[in-house]
């Protein structure tokens, strides 16, 4: 029998194979595509969006030809959802370096997905395609549209001039909302306000529909827009303290801009902060009968700063 190795010795070699081993091993969280390793994680909000497994799947079956490198290619993919969009992290690393960004409205991860698998399949087959002598920038692919999505609105405003003075006004309103446009339509109810004459007063409440569209001029999460609104609305007088009181009804229209300021805390819910001037378009009036002068008369601009709270309900 050959004499057994000294205890040192052996222990050495044990060590030169482990480390060895260490060297020669993929990450263990990595998948293999062709030509590359890809690694994805997503956040709990991008749960929905398609696996590490199902994406490297993917780049499997649209794999062309590659010829081996010496060199690894490392795919590092983070997906994450922030207010209404999905958005994809990639950072390169290995024989070539670089990040990207991507980004897709919601309200699923379908365009996002779309987008990532696609951005991929490029970034590999431009790798392959290219020598380093002649090296070629890989092209963006372009941002799948994202489908419109529904939205429930209920807020309040401070108005002055709706229906007189200083007042307030509540409104609920269904919208729809695309990457750059929204667009809603609603009701607006006014309390009564009382507006003194003679030796009585004119009680005027307003009911009103009112429609409302956006365009978005900046941001996403913090999306701030330029808005047009119209208002038509109905005005109810009702004469209080007079010999004969009787009551009327005038139709109103109103139409006007401003600025809209909207937050997406969450890709469900929205929170909204506007201001408009609207013109009134025909000044409406009531009288007393046998008095002098009008009880009431609408303002010719009204001012408006509102407030809502919006959830998604598609």
């Amino acid at each position: 029998m050959p004499p057994r190795a000294p205890w040192p010795t052996r222990r050495s070699l044990c060590w030169f194979a482990f480390g060895f081993a260490v060297l020669r091993a993929q990450p263990v969280h990595a998948a293999a595509v062709p030509g590359a390793e890809l690694t994805l994680s997503r956040t709990p909000a991008a749960a929905s969006c398609p696996s590490e497994a199902a994406i490297a799947g993917e780049l499997r079956n649209r794999a062309n030809a590659r010829a081996e490198s010496s060199e690894p290619l490392f795919l590092d993919v983070k997906l994450d959802a922030r207010g209404s969009a999905f958005t994809a992290e990639v950072r390169v690393t290995g024989r070539k370096q670089g990040e990207r960004s991507l980004r897709a409205e919601g309200p699923t991860c379908d365009a996002l997905h779309d987008v990532l698998v696609v951005s991929l399949s490029l970034l590999l087959d431009d790798d392959s395609e290219t020598s380093p002598e002649s090296p070629r920038q890989v092209a963006r692919p372009p941002i799948a549209a994202a489908p419109p999505t529904g939205w429930l609105a209920a807020g309040g405003a401070g108005t002055h001039g709706l229906p007189s003075a200083w007042s307030s006004a509540w409104f609920a309103e269904l919208g729809v909302r695309f990457p750059r446009w929204d667009v809603s339509l609603g009701g607006v109810w006014a309390p009564e306000r009382s507006v003194s004459f003679g030796p009585g007063e004119i009680v005027v409440q307003t009911l009103a529909a009112r429609a409302h569209g956006c365009y978005a001029l900046s941001g996403r999460e913090l999306r701030l827009s330029g808005c047009a609104v119209g208002l038509l609305a109905t005005l109810r007088g009702q004469a209080e303290r007079f010999t004969n009181n009787d009551s009327q009804r005038r139709t109103w229209l109103l139409l006007g801009v401003g600025p809209e300021l909207r937050w997406f805390p969450a890709r469900a819910l929205s929170v909204g902060i506007s201001g408009q001037l609207l013109a009134s378009l025909g000044r409406q009036s009531f009288s007393i009968a046998g008095l002098p002068g009008k009880a009431y008369r609408t303002d010719a601009v009204v001012g408006w700063v509102g407030a809502d709270v919006g959830v998604r309900i598609w």
